[in-house]
C-alpha cells in the first residue's frame, strides 16, 4: 500500500489530465503523454508532456527517473 499517492490527506494526483493513485499508475500515465509526443512531435504535443513532466516532478520523481521512463517508452 506505500505505492499510494496521498497528497494533503487526499489519495489521488494529476499527471496531465489523467488521473492517479499510485506511482505505477503515474509511470503510465506519463509513458501515455511520451507516446503522444513521440507521434505528433509538435509545439502542442511538447507543451502537454511538460506539464506532465512537472505534474511527475510534484509527485517525487526525478529528472533522471523522467528522462529513463522516456528512453524506454522510445525503445519500445
Amino acid at each position: 500500500m506505500n505505492n499510494l499517492i496521498k497528497i494533503n490527506g487526499k489519495y489521488g494526483a494529476k499527471v496531465g489530465n489523467l488521473t492517479v493513485f499510485t506511482r505505477e499508475g503515474a509511470i503510465n500515465a506519463y509513458r501515455i503523454f511520451c507516446e503522444v509526443f513521440n507521434k505528433e512531435l509538435s509545439i502542442e504535443a511538447s507543451v502537454v508532456q511538460s506539464n506532465a513532466a512537472l505534474d511527475m516532478m510534484k509527485l517525487g520523481f526525478t529528472l533522471a527517473e523522467l528522462e529513463d521512463i522516456e528512453l524506454e517508452t522510445l525503445a519500445a
